[in-house]
C-alpha cells in the first residue's frame, strides 16, 4: 500500500508491504510535481492508496488525476472526525481540524503515556493539547520559522483573518480561527516556550513531548527541555487507522 501525506509545502510518501517499509519518497511541488511522483508510484508495486492532503483545490485535482493513472482501486482520503481510536476531537466543527494534525494525534495516544502536547513544526507550526484519557484539548496555529506573515495567509486562504476569534488569548483554540496566533511582538518560535510552560498548567500530570516537522530539533532547541521527536507522525496515525 501507498500512504500519501501531502502538506501545504511538500509531498511525501511511504510504501508498506506485509507490514515492513519498502521505500519512501518526498518532494515539493515545482511545475513537474505530480509526473515526478507518478514516476516514483510506478517502481511501486502497490494497488492501495491511503490520501491525508491539506491541499488546495488545483492541486488536489492535479494530484487526483495522477493517482487515478495508477490506483484502479479507490484511494481512501482521511478526514478529521469526532472521535477515533480512543482520541475526542476538541474542535466544535471537527471536520475542520487539519487532517495532518489529526492523525498526529492518533499517533501520539499510542506512543505517550501521559498527557502530551504535540508540535509539528513545518510552514506552519500546530501544537495540539491531548489528555492521556484520549480528550483532545485544542491548539495553536503558528507561522513556521521561516514563513512569512503573509505566506501563511496564503496557506490558510480559506480563513478570514479578520474574523473576532483571531485574537490574542491564554486558552487553546478549538476552531482554526481561535487556534491562530499571530502579529504578536514574538517570532513563532520565541512563542512556543510561553505557550508550552502556560498550557502545561492545564493537565493533572507530567507532560510528554512530542515533536514532528522540519523544524522539530530546532524547536525542541528552543525549549530547553526534551522531547520525543517522531518525523513519522502522520505515517503512524495512518497506519493506525489502516490495521483498524
Amino acid at each position: 500500500m501507498i500512504l500519501l501525506d501531502c502538506g501545504n509545502s511538500s509531498l511525501k510518501a511511504q510504501s508498506w508491504e506485509a507490514g515492513r517499509l519498502q521505500a519512501s519518497y518526498a518532494c515539493s511541488y515545482p511545475s513537474r510535481w505530480t509526473h515526478n511522483l507518478l514516476c516514483w508510484l510506478q517502481t511501486q508495486n502497490a494497488t492501495h492508496c491511503y490520501l491525508a492532503s491539506v491541499l488546495d483545490a488545483t492541486r488536489q485535482m492535479q494530484l487526483e488525476q495522477c493517482l487515478n493513472r495508477i490506483f484502479s482501486n479507490p484511494v481512501v482520503r482521511f478526514v478529521s472526525e469526532k472521535q477515533a481510536l480512543g482520541v475526542i476531537n476538541a474542535y466544535r466543527q471537527p471536520e475542520r481540524l487539519g487532517v495532518d494534525r489529526w492523525l498526529a494525534l492518533l499517533a501520539s495516544a499510542e506512543i505517550a503515556i501521559a498527557d502530551a502536547i504535540v508540535i509539528d513544526a513545518g510552514s506552519a507550526i500546530t501544537l495540539d493539547l491531548l489528555r492521556v484519557d484520549g480528550q483532545h484539548l485544542g491548539g495553536a496555529i503558528l507561522p513556521g520559522a521561516n514563513t512569512s506573515i503573509d505566506q501563511f495567509k496564503q496557506i490558510f486562504s480559506h480563513i478570514d483573518f479578520n474574523h473576532p476569534a483571531i485574537v490574542e488569548t491564554a486558552d487553546p483554540g478549538c476552531s482554526t480561527e481561535a487556534a491562530i496566533h499571530i502579529d504578536y511582538p514574538q517570532s513563532s518560535i520565541e512563542l512556543i516556550p510561553e505557550l508550552v510552560n502556560r498550557w502545561t498548567l492545564l493537565f493533572e500530570n507530567e507532560v510528554t513531548l512530542l515533536l514532528a516537522g522540519g523544524d522539530a530539533a530546532r524547536v525542541q532547541r528552543v525549549l530547553g527541555q526534551r522531547g520525543i521527536i517522531r518525523p513519522d507522525l502522520v505515517f503512524r496515525g495512518m497506519r493506525r487507522l489502516v490495521d483498524q
